[in-house]
């Protein structure tokens, strides 16, 4: 079948089964691709024992590709507008292979941060493709339903590369990194299958009078959901940097358990993940906002001051539980203003915003840490999200008064 589709046909609201299949698996591999090897973090800090600031480079392993998402993001999302997708999307996940695996040899901390570094060039293509691909290829109700498929796909990821990376953990502190080579499979069925769908936006079209319309991006909405999205990953990545070491410091788990404890909040977030379509039937998106913060705020307290390994699943489940609401509500929030050439700009600003929030996670939890201890730290940074709940409740009421469309 033809790379481009002809003009003329009607667009589907969603794209053909392998399609789908193929945008699921590639965003499996994106939002938990960091936090894939916290597990080994303990053991990784302990062979590199000798190199100076090894308790800041350890968690930097954790959260560098998300600084380099952040810097190359914007610009894969205007590449996705201008050229097709499908070759780019192809080699971000060979990136993401090659960047990622190289812990597997890297025989300095130098050489770990710089295959770091290529897994985050790799995460931040694919991440901004797949998001790219769903702004154009699915529409209306249909995207939002696969929005939360895809949030949950991104979830059920998360599960398996957490538990994997902490079982392998408890083998080996390497062997994490031979997760990353799951992309190579994916990469070659979605080439097989994005061929069959357009890669490329066509342009805007004329109006009768030969001009082009006047399309602005949606600057507003994006300073809405952009801030939101940065405060959720900030308070979200708190948990894979400081809860292996706020474990290990307890006694009470090691590499296996802390993988399996950190695997709880993607499994929880899958069910909202998948009824995120019913449940914007009852609740504003602003609502959703608002409640996902409050929720999150009392997950990462419980889990400063639980006692034991129950009350810590515990907290990280109530801590997880909103994700697989959030990231599809953002979406919804967002993309439903921006108009289609625009979307692949749109995808990279999100994407930003999302592992921005991820890179600057332990530089906010860390010196709350280091003044309150890794419970303490926890509790300072569980007050972030309460504030951004009281600024999206009232966001919320606001848009209730003013009856605007959310």
């Amino acid at each position: 079948m033809s790379d481009t589709a002809t003009p003329a046909q009607p667009v589907p609201d969603s794209p053909p089964l392998g399609v789908t299949l193929a945008i699921l698996g590639i965003s499996s591999l994106t939002v938990m691709a960091n936090a894939t090897i916290a597990p080994a973090l303990p053991g990784l800090r302990d062979y590199f024992a000798d190199t100076p600031g090894i308790e800041t480079l350890a968690g930097l392993v954790v959260t560098l590709p998300s600084l380099f998402v952040v810097l190359t993001a914007g610009l894969f999302g205007v590449m996705a507008d201008r050229y097709d997708k499908r070759p780019l999307v192809m080699l971000s996940m060979a990136l993401y292979a090659l960047g990622g695996a190289s812990g597997l040899i890297a025989d300095s901390m130098g050489s770990m941060l710089a295959g770091r570094v290529a897994l985050g060039l790799g995460v931040s293509g694919t991440m901004t493709m797949a998001q790219a691909y769903v702004g154009t290829l699915w529409h209306g109700a249909a995207r939002d339903r696969f929005a939360g498929y895809q949030v949950a796909a991104m979830n059920f990821g998360g599960i398996i590369f957490m538990t994997a990376g902490g079982f392998l953990a408890s083998v080996y502190w390497r062997l994490p990194f031979a997760i990353y080579s799951v992309s190579i499979p994916l990469m070659i069925f979605g080439w097989i299958m994005l061929g069959r769908v357009q890669g490329k936006v066509e342009a805007t079209p004329r109006a009768a009078d030969g001009s082009v319309p006047d399309e602005k991006f949606p600057w507003s909405a994006f300073f809405f959901v952009g801030p939101f999205a940065m405060i959720l990953m900030i308070t979200f990545y708190a948990l894979p940097t400081r809860l292996p070491f706020l474990l290990d410091e307890r006694g009470i788990a090691g590499p296996m358990a802390t993988g399996l404890i950190l695997s709880t909040a993607t499994l929880v977030s899958i069910p909202g993940a998948l009824s995120y379509g019913r449940i914007r039937r009852y609740v504003s998106a602003h609502a959703v906002v608002a409640v996902g913060f409050a929720l999150m705020s009392v997950g990462i307290a419980v889990v400063a001051l639980a006692p034991n390994i129950p009350m810590t699943v515990l907290g990280v489940a109530i801590a997880g539980a909103p994700l697989g609401v959030m990231f599809p509500n953002f979406i919804a929030l967002f993309f439903v203003l921006v108009p289609a050439p625009m979307r692949g700009r749109a995808s990279g600003l999100l994407t930003t915003a999302i592992f921005g929030g991820q890179f600057i996670s332990p530089l906010v939890s860390g010196p709350l840490v280091h003044a309150f201890g890794l419970s303490g730290g926890l509790l300072a940074v569980a007050v972030l999200p309460a504030l951004a709940a009281v600024a999206a409740g009232v966001s919320s009421v606001r848009a209730s008064q003013r009856r605007a469309p959310v």
